[in-house]
């Protein structure tokens, strides 16, 4: 079985994958799936976490107010990151809602997954305990004009853009907790052959 940082036994050999906003951690992700990893999207799981009706959908609620929410009552993320990615307080308050249950979802994947590689996708990951937990850390990097690009791509202004990224580890902060860094600069097929071989190292390292 894998061998956490913090030294635990895992039951699972788990890939920690992160990078900055914008680098394009999701297309790894989908690469990773296709040779067969199983992948979970932290991101995706905090969205889950924000739904009405759930702990983390009152907590932001009772912390941020109701002007987060959309005409449909559920929290507006765009809404929200506007109120938090202006404000590192505000930032953490919002991480000490929600990265606790991600974390604890993570790990019961974890658990259940005896065996098998589990790649997390984390935006989020350095100096967390879910980092802890991870037997391998890949980073995804691009330059950053390719960053502020994909992001204009998806309407996130340069101003915004650089504040988020601001917000983040710094590229130097990325680079040293690599085991593995993955280029994406545009190249999809340097890239897909980058993602091929650092996973054949994992599945090697298992057997």
């Amino acid at each position: 079985m894998g061998q956490a940082r913090g030294g635990a036994d895992l039951t699972a050999f788990v890939v920690g994958l992160t990078g900055p906003i914008g680098a394009g951690k999701s297309t790894v992700a989908g690469m990773l799936r296709e040779l067969g990893a199983k992948v979970l999207d932290a991101d995706a799981i905090a969205r889950d976490e924000l739904l009405r009706g759930t702990v983390g959908y009152s907590a932001v609620i009772g912390r941020f107010g109701t002007e987060v929410l959309g005409p449909d009552k559920e929290v507006d993320r765009r809404k929200l990151a506007e109120k938090v990615f202006s404000d590192p307080g505000e930032l953490e308050a919002l991480e000490r809602i929600l990265h606790p249950r991600v974390i604890a979802r993570i790990l019961e994947a974890r658990r259940m997954a005896d065996g098998e590689v589990l790649v997390v996708e984390a935006i989020k990951l350095l100096g967390t305990p879910l980092h802890r937990a991870c037997d391998r850390t890949w980073v995804v990097i691009a330059p950053r004009p390719t960053l502020l690009s994909r992001l204009a791509g998806r309407g996130v202004s340069e101003e915004d853009a650089l504040q988020r990224l601001r917000n983040q580890a710094t590229d130097d902060e990325f680079l040293t907790a690599a085991d593995t860094v993955i280029v994406n600069d545009g190249d999809r097929d340097a890239t897909r052959a980058a993602v091929e071989r650092a996973w054949r190292e994992v599945r090697s390292a298992r057997e």
